[in-house]
């Protein structure tokens, strides 16, 4: 059975919704497994981008650097805050990402990073807006269903009243 070729006819309508829910599912599936890994558990969000540069000559002004990146990013309407936790020099954070900047020296080189993830408020609301969007498919499928098993009586029974009008007219 083709689920493309049993649309029309209603033949497999359950199966297209099924195949709607099964692929939201294994998204969703994919989007925690993918934090999970990415992010070394949920307190950071989904890890979105890790982006490194090396930066020649510049390890001796690793502060002179920053205070410029901060004055850069400020002039770009993204005021950089010092984070509370180690390991980070910067913190940018709006209602949907955080970006931890970092930067250590490697020699005569400064590496420069960052990482932006998804925040925890954010995900929270797409899986806020995601659980309607699943009860309505849900009500949705129950509609056509019952409607379809309305439909398929009626015309069993029009066809079942039709035979015997057809029968007792002769």
């Amino acid at each position: 059975m083709s689920l493309l070729l049993e649309i029309p006819p209603f033949g497999s309508f359950v199966d297209f919704w099924f195949l709607i829910g099964l692929s939201t599912g294994t998204v969703l599936a994919i989007i925690v497994v993918l934090s999970v890994i990415f992010s070394r558990g949920m307190k950071r969000g989904i890890t979105v981008t890790i982006n490194e540069r090396l930066l020649d000559g510049l390890a001796s002004k690793k502060d002179h650097f920053l205070s410029n990146l901060e004055i850069e990013l400020q002039r770009r309407g993204m005021i950089a805050r010092k984070p509370l936790e180690q390991g980070y020099d910067l913190i940018y954070r709006d209602f949907f990402n955080e970006a931890r900047i970092y930067s250590s020296p490697e020699g005569p080189n400064l590496r420069y990073g960052y990482r932006i993830s998804a925040t925890n408020q954010a995900i929270a609301l797409g899986i806020i807006l995601l659980i309607p969007f699943i009860i309505g498919a849900a009500v949705v499928v129950f509609l056509a269903l019952l409607r379809h098993n309305n439909i398929r009586q009626g015309l069993q029974e029009a066809g079942d009243t039709s035979a015997i009008t057809c029968r007792t007219q002769t």
